[in-house]
């Protein structure tokens, strides 16, 4: 054992003993009461790196490149996504953009440098791109005019809403048709899910009413779906969060339209610090994915980056909000921001980021959609470091979330506890000292054994344990496992090979579970740059689909339909 390891340990062993005896579920550890009055905390903030603006404007020369031209001249085609190539700094200055030929029923991707400095890029690939929101606004368009249908739709008695799968492409064709479901709100008609051709502007019925990984039956649960409400803001700011004349949390915040990864990764946080020490390079949710009981639908790789609306309240005369940057807001004092989890109204007033203060913690939020599923998902940072990342479930009116099945969110934390040089040590209850962990693993909750993870600076005492909840529940073989321990890759701007994640597409493979065990290659973990990933696991089985859970609350997510672990710093 190194002279480092030992130390480590017998600090462990005493300075620790506290925190390892806690319990899992710290939601409710009661804290110390003082009668010493502390200065109010404030939160601030300000755009940071390349704006959205910017890279549309980027993405809006493609059209008027040669190679463009050569290519999709004359052609019907839509940009489908675009977004920033990661180069591991708050300002990429490369975008990459995905293009879909209906014409021809091809992919291209595009790359240039955002300041037109460079040629653009084109290249064929080999992929179906996920939907876009423009896409699904002209395939419903399409359904509401050629169905025969369309004073139905226009005095409500139907609507149309967004199912999954997004796409289909049917066995031996290589059309792209985007997924629409027709629902009656008087029973007129049935309940059905077509698909939409955008090349020949046609409604495909399937043989059995829906997708054959879909199902559309009478029996619908969840609220109606709504039309989005308010400006789809994007973009990125720089947070600080202080008391008086203390910085307690700083760090660069993305929105889920603007963050990294294949499928998007929720609210994106780079280069967290607590009290000035570093705590993350990155954390995120690059994968989430779904799986029924009897695969009665699905399963589905679903997505993180197409925001939903929700309710940030209006200002208060005394204190304004502040709306930054286009996707963020910062509630007046006293306000807090509510979704579809706590009122079971999918619909609201602005689509982003809400930021507010809420006991003693300061809390980031967001909706997101990925067809009928509604996503929620939120970080705490408490003013005593602990940090409460955390994922909620819910959907709209459709016939498959009326069964039983399986959501699995995957968190990524990318360590830099003071710095990027770490260790990393298993912490369980009976054992006599923490256990390195020195290569690379992966492995399953023991919620018995209060099992954790505590990632340290190598040259210092200051460290960061990874508690788990017990509604977090433990993998299954769909799910794989609960926790990687990895060493990180430096950014080359493909999600895959940085290992952001596994590069399965939404919607769409036969397989949609997490693949990043072969990751776990034996590479050394000692005075390394530290990954963990965590899977967090719920059962969606409610009693009453059409009813509000009895343990929510109607101002945090909180109860049954929401998982997530603790952050807890030691020796900070």
């Amino acid at each position: 054992m190194t002279i480092r390891f030992l130390s480590v340990i017998l600090v462990c062993c005493f300075g620790f003993s506290a925190a390892l005896a806690l319990p899992p579920g710290g939601d409710n550890v009661p804290k110390k009461k003082t009668k010493r009055s502390r200065p109010e905390v404030k939160i601030s903030g300000f755009p940071l790196g390349p704006s959205r603006a910017a890279l549309d404007t980027a993405v809006a020369r493609l059209s008027a490149s040669s190679s463009f031209q050569t290519t999709l001249g004359g052609s019907k085609y839509r940009v489908i996504s675009s977004e920033y190539v990661d180069n591991g700094t708050p300002t990429p200055t490369r975008f990459r953009a995905v293009i879909y030929d209906y014409t021809n029923d091809r992919t291209y991707s595009a790359t240039g440098d955002a300041a037109d400095n460079q040629p653009v890029s084109l290249n064929e690939e080999a992929f179906q791109p996920g939907r876009s929101d423009e896409e699904f606004a002209e395939a419903a368009s399409i359904v509401r005019s050629s169905t025969g249908l369309a004073d139905s739709f226009a005095s409500g008695g139907l609507t149309t809403y967004e199912p999954m799968p997004p796409i289909t492409v049917l066995n031996g064709t290589i059309e792209r048709l985007v997924n629409v479901g027709i629902l009656s709100n008087t029973g007129s008609v049935k309940h059905e899910i077509v698909g939409v051709s955008l090349k020949r502007s046609a409604v495909v019925h399937y043989p059995d009413g829906a997708p054959p990984s879909a199902r559309a039956i009478g029996d619908v649960c969840g609220p109606p779906a709504n039309i989005p409400g308010g400006p789809n803001g994007s973009g990125q700011i720089q947070i600080n969060i202080t008391q008086g004349s203390t910085s307690l949390w700083q760090m660069l915040v993305s929105t889920p339209i603007g963050s990294s990864g294949t499928n998007g990764s929720g609210i994106e946080l780079q280069n967290v610090k607590y009290r000035g020490k570093s705590v993350f390079k990155r954390a995120h949710v690059p994968i989430l994915d779904v799986q029924y009981a009897g695969n009665l639908c699905g399963p589905f790789r679903d997505w993180t980056n197409q925001q939903s609306a929700f309710s940030a309240p209006a200002a208060g005369a005394t204190f304004p909000n502040v709306d930054i940057n286009g996707g963020f807001i910062i509630l007046a004092d006293g306000q807090v921001a509510t979704t579809v989890l706590e009122t079971g109204d999918d619909g609201g007033n602005f689509r982003g980021v809400a930021i507010y203060r809420q006991n003693n913690e300061t809390v980031m939020v967001t909706e997101m959609g990925a067809g009928w599923y509604r996503y929620i998902m939120e970080w705490r940072f408490a003013d005593d470091g602990t940090i409460k990342p955390r994922f909620g479930f819910g959907a709209v009116a459709d016939s498959c979330t009326c069964n039983i099945h399986f959501h699995h969110a995957y968190w990524r934390f990318d360590f830099d506890v003071v710095n990027s040089v770490n260790n990393v040590f298993q912490v369980e209850r009976g054992r006599k000292f923490l256990q390195p962990i020195t290569t690379e693993m992966s492995g399953i909750k023991n919620f018995a054994t209060n099992k954790r993870i505590l990632v340290q600076n190598a040259s210092g005492d200051e460290a960061y344990m990874l508690v788990p909840n017990l509604s977090d529940g433990k993998a299954d073989a769909f799910a794989v496992a609960d926790i990687w321990v990895l060493r990180a890759k430096p950014p080359t701007g493909d999600p895959v090979t940085s290992e952001i994640d596994d590069g399965i597409l939404l919607g769409q493979s036969a397989d949609p579970s997490i693949h990043i065990s072969p990751w776990v290659n034996g590479e050394s973990l000692v005075n390394q740059d530290v990954v963990v990933w965590y899977g967090a696991h719920f059962t969606h089985d409610d009693a009453d689909f059409r009813a509000l859970n009895s343990s929510r609350s109607g101002n945090i997510i909180s109860g049954s339909h929401v998982v997530g672990p603790d952050l807890r710093p030691i020796r900070w």
